[in-house]
């Protein structure tokens, strides 16, 4: 008979064999059908010569590691498939599973609180509705008779979001492919180009508003300081490898762990063990059924457990930020340089935009900062000081970023949107 684990030997054995498979898989918040797309900083199971090598190859404008980059859009997100030669309509992990037909995907909306949200998603169904059925049984093969969606992006010049377009465009991204129980279990990219020049050569690309588009191929040239940015850039990332004696072959991973290692030890370096890996699986890898958090009654003295519970409740995003903040900002600082190299981007007058953006925030956040409201001051004051890090106003470009494909993954460089866009959502919204 297998002898019983103590409630120590568990939690034990339970954090090295978590720490093993997260080691081995990539931890991405999914969020909503589309997901969450990584930035580098995302993809843990890089390793620091694989963030060297990105680093490298983006200032050169050599980015197409495994296929062409192009332009990370900013829109409105849908997806769609066809079945049995009509087309269905998903926002969310559940709609991939029970689908919707063009009646139900309006009435979805009918009484949405935006008159242009509502025919935004209105509009661009009915076209999508007329188009994807004039397709080919071999063009509509990727669709897997409904199991797989194509994952597009909805750009309306009257309704725009952070960036401003001057064009109607239904945007591909590429298709998913799912297990028909909503959960997508591998990605097609290629087939939003085939599909959209598929609509294209038999003139169902344009609609009565919106012009169907392949994924827009983005142009970067090499980066005119590129031997004082490369050098600048990998001294960051040797910085955060030296810091815990790591090699280029260690996986990132190794880093946050080690960290989080040292913030428990430092904070908490007089509970048991079994505690600590407890711990850590909860606040490193966001593990909260390991470690019983009542368990810890029968284990620790009340002021221990007031310790823990307050860090856990109080100190713990702030930590998660500090701990990601010099890889965000690497790589936020990173993509705002290889932008400026980039061209070829979905607004038709890329520099307009930019002029337009550059005295919106300026103007915006000038207001805000007069404006007594001390809440509202303090997250402007923070997103600012973030903008300046990762290149400031000047540096800011009419795109929400680039996407790209190294060793199979997708991912974004996204310069300075991160922090246009959370300037812009305290501007507009207080939030």
């Amino acid at each position: 008979m297998k002898q019983l684990l103590s409630y120590q030997e568990f939690i034990l054995e339970k954090a090295n064999q978590d720490l093993n498979e997260w080691r081995d898989s990539q931890l991405v918040m999914e969020g909503g059908a589309a997901g969450h797309m990584s930035h580098p900083f995302d993809e843990k199971d890089l390793t620091f010569g694989d963030f060297k090598k990105i680093i490298e190859f983006g200032l050169r404008g050599e980015l197409n590691f495994e296929e062409e980059v192009t332009e990370k859009t900013d829109g409105q997100n849908v997806f769609a498939t066809v079945k049995d030669g009509q087309v269905y309509f998903a926002r969310n992990k559940g709609e991939l599973k029970f689908p919707m037909d063009l009646d139900a995907f309006k009435q979805k909306f009918a009484d949405h609180a935006s008159d242009l949200v509502r025919d935004t998603f209105h509009m661009t169904a009915e076209e999508l509705a007329k188009a994807l059925p004039k397709l080919s049984a071999e063009d509509l093969a990727d669709f897997g008779n409904g199991l797989n969606w194509m994952n597009m992006e909805l750009i309306n010049s009257e309704n725009p979001n952070v960036i401003y377009y001057d064009r109607d465009l239904i945007q591909f991204h590429g298709i998913k492919e799912t297990d028909g129980e909503g959960n997508i279990i591998g990605e097609n990219p290629r087939a939003a180009t085939s599909i959209a020049k598929a609509l294209e050569k038999i003139e169902a690309n344009i609609g009565d508003k919106y012009t169907i588009i392949p994924p827009q191929v983005v142009e970067i040239g090499k980066d005119l300081d590129f031997e004082e940015n490369k050098n600048k850039f990998i001294k960051k990332v040797e910085d955060l490898r030296k810091q815990y004696k790591l090699t280029d072959a260690d996986e990132v991973s190794r880093y946050h762990e080690m960290w989080w290692r040292e913030q428990i030890e430092d904070n908490f370096g007089d509970l048991p063990q079994d505690v600590k890996e407890g711990l850590l699986l909860r606040w490193a890898y966001e593990d909260k059924k390991t470690l019983n958090m009542r368990a810890l009654n029968k284990t620790l003295d009340k002021k221990q457990i007031d310790a823990v519970k307050k860090f856990d409740k109080e100190d713990l995003k702030k930590k998660q930020k500090e701990n990601m903040r010099p890889f965000e900002d690497l790589f936020l600082e990173l993509g705002s340089v290889i932008l400026k190299n980039a061209s070829n981007f979905v607004a038709a007058n890329p520099d307009k935009e930019m002029q337009r953006l550059h005295k919106q925030l300026k103007d915006e956040s000038e207001k805000i900062m007069k404006s007594g409201d001390e809440k509202a001051i303090e997250k402007v004051g923070a997103e600012l000081e973030r903008l300046e890090r990762i290149g400031g106003i000047e540096s800011i470009i009419p795109t929400e970023g680039v996407v790209f494909r190294y060793k199979g993954k997708t991912m974004k460089l996204t310069g300075t949107f991160a922090a246009i866009n959370q300037l812009m959502g305290i501007i507009k919204y207080g939030r």
